[in-house]
């Protein structure tokens, strides 16, 4: 609501360490992970919230120009945007079995016949391992009947990393995100080396010592 909570946003992002921990658990066990990607996830939700737009251009009715649209569903752009997604694919996989993770609200698990399937969400991309490839395809054919997806297949490129699945081997790198970085600073071209300092700095305990002192009096001043 404006004026009350209009400035909380809500990221629908896995963290860091549930990636890790998928990762490791599927190199683990011999699990490939597999990646399904959303269309246009953000039109799927629908919004609690009463909110008004004006008439986009091109499509003004004349006559009626002062006229503003009740939106029924989220739009990108929105700060409820994510929040709606969310709620809504929520609400899917729970209604397909899954339990939701009480520390990762982004995790999800699904146990069939002693087969275990894990979900992981990050915006309108899905993380899918488990213990049976068969019911991996089942679960990609119950979102497809709800979502317009794309099945990725096998995950290869996640957040800037460059994964390699083997078996229960899974290499990551990211060599194309760090010579994006170089080139975007025109370092692409600059000389490399296996230690990111000045081989001939030298250091001594005086310096260590004025950087305290420097140190402290920052603190005295704050």
């Amino acid at each position: 609501m404006f004026g009350v909570d209009f400035s909380e946003t809500f990221a629908l992002v896995a963290r860091l360490n549930t990636i890790r921990m998928l990762l490791a658990l599927a190199a683990q066990n011999g699990w490939t992970i597999h990646q399904m990607d959303v269309k246009s996830a953000f039109l799927n939700g629908y919004l609690e919230e009463e909110i008004f737009m004006e008439q986009p251009e091109g499509f003004v009715i004349q006559r009626e120009e002062e006229k503003v649209y009740l939106l029924k569903k989220a739009l990108y752009g929105l700060k409820q945007a994510p929040r709606a997604w969310y709620s809504k694919i929520d609400a899917h996989l729970l209604d397909l079995g899954f339990t939701k993770s009480l520390s990762e609200f982004t995790l999800y698990l699904r146990k069939i016949n002693d087969e275990l399937l894990v979900v992981s969400l990050y915006m309108d991309d899905l993380l899918v391992i488990g213990s049976n490839m068969e019911q991996i395809d089942v679960f990609k054919r119950e979102m497809k009947n709800v979502f317009e997806m794309t099945d990725l297949g096998k995950m290869t490129l996640f957040l800037g990393m460059e994964v390699q699945q083997k078996q229960n081997e899974i290499f990551i790198c990211q060599q194309k995100y760090a010579k994006e970085i170089l080139k975007k600073f025109n370092m692409k071209e600059c000389r490399s080396t296996t230690i990111p300092m000045n081989q001939k700095e030298k250091f001594c305990k005086e310096d260590e010592a004025a950087k305290i002192d420097e140190a402290t009096k920052i603190n005295e001043t704050l």
